[in-house]
């Protein structure tokens, strides 16, 4: 019998680009991550079970869904509902928690943008992910191989990055071996994950090690990389408040990819999209 909590979870779920709940248990590590079996995470989505408070921020973490949004507002609020029961929830627990909720501060354009790029996410899993990080060399690759839809071969991949034929070739070899990419013509090698957007599990689910080795890539990228673009600023707001800003900037990064071609053109390059926000002092 569905309730309030499981109607809630299968909704953001379905929002947050898993059609399924096996593929949300399983793209973001299984048990490992969730601390419970795929039968008990089931259980949750048929209103059978109702998780407690500390899987309750794992199941929030698997979304991508920033902590103390909108979004984690209305996962918990329908877990206590849930939990304490319509007439017991509305007598003592509402009047308590109505004062202070966040504005809703997407617009229907950003609603129907997020929709869209649910349809077309690519979670990848933390087998992928090793492989992808093996070198920096083998980073630049995979992101070729994100982006393109050719078919491409170690030589051709050598000279369009700049690295050795070796290298480019061991890493094709490891992305066939975890699903990345398919196998095609003499040597060739075509992405499974073109035209999707890439997305990551939840920090928790990652590899020991890895964040920071993406972090030293990134870095890299950067450093090695004209700018074509840049906008700043400054900005004194309450902690709280600022966190219904963040899915925001998330969209807006993402929408980059509205932009995206998976075919060469006379202008095509790469480009590192960032959105950042960095606390500066208190005051």
């Amino acid at each position: 019998m569905a309730t309030i909590f499981s109607e809630t979870l299968t909704r953001l779920r379905k929002g947050a680009g898993f059609p399924t709940a096996y593929r949300f248990y399983h793209d973001n590590g299984g048990a490992p991550f969730f601390k419970v079996s795929y039968r008990n995470y089931l259980m949750m989505e048929q209103g059978r079970n109702l998780p407690v408070l500390g899987r309750l921020a794992r199941i929030i973490m698997g979304m991508r869904v920033p902590e103390r949004t909108p979004e984690a507002r209305e996962l918990t609020l329908a877990w206590l509902r849930t939990m304490a029961g319509e007439e017991a929830y509305a007598d003592m627990l509402e009047p308590l928690l109505a004062q202070g909720a966040p504005a809703k501060t997407t617009s229907p354009a950003e609603e129907a943008l997020r929709r869209t790029l649910a349809e077309k996410k690519f979670h990848i899993t933390a087998d992928q992910i090793l492989a992808s990080v093996a070198s920096f060399e083998t980073y630049k690759c995979f992101f070729v191989m994100e982006a393109d839809s050719g078919v491409w071969t170690a030589e051709a991949m050598a000279k369009a990055l700049g690295v050795k034929k070796a290298e480019a070739d061991k890493a094709l070899k490891s992305f066939l071996k975890v699903g990345l990419v398919k196998a095609e013509g003499k040597g060739g090698y075509r992405s499974r994950m073109v035209g999707q957007l890439v997305e990551y599990p939840a920090g928790p689910a990652f590899p020991q090690g890895v964040l920071a080795k993406i972090r030293g890539y990134y870095k890299r990228l950067e450093d090695e990389s004209p700018l074509e673009f840049g906008t700043s600023g400054m900005v004194r707001a309450d902690a709280d408040a600022l966190r219904g800003f963040f899915p925001m900037l998330k969209s807006s990064v993402e929408a980059s990819y509205a932009f995206n071609t998976t075919v060469k053109t006379k202008k095509s390059a790469g480009f590192f999209v960032v959105g950042r926000v960095h606390r500066l002092w208190n005051f």
